[in-house]
């Protein structure tokens, strides 16, 4: 289940984390996703739990740099 999340300038709700234009992982189950509004077109930025469905990517990336986190 994806988190989703409200555009501040114009009020739409339902920005869904899983469509992010950049991800900061902050731990394991956390990020600092970054999306554009399809309304308003305003960057939105949101620390969010990773959605279920991206973790596996998560894990991945965290394997290819390095990052320590794909371990256990």
């Amino acid at each position: 289940m994806s988190q989703a999340i409200t555009c501040p300038a114009c009020g739409e709700a339902g920005l869904d984390v899983a469509s992010y234009d950049s991800m900061m992982v902050l731990r394991p189950d956390a990020a600092l996703f970054s999306l554009t509004c399809p309304r308003c077109g305003a960057k939105v930025s949101s620390l969010q739990p990773i959605p279920e469905a991206l973790r596996e990517e998560v894990r991945f990336a965290a394997i290819e740099v390095g990052a320590g986190m794909g371990q256990g």
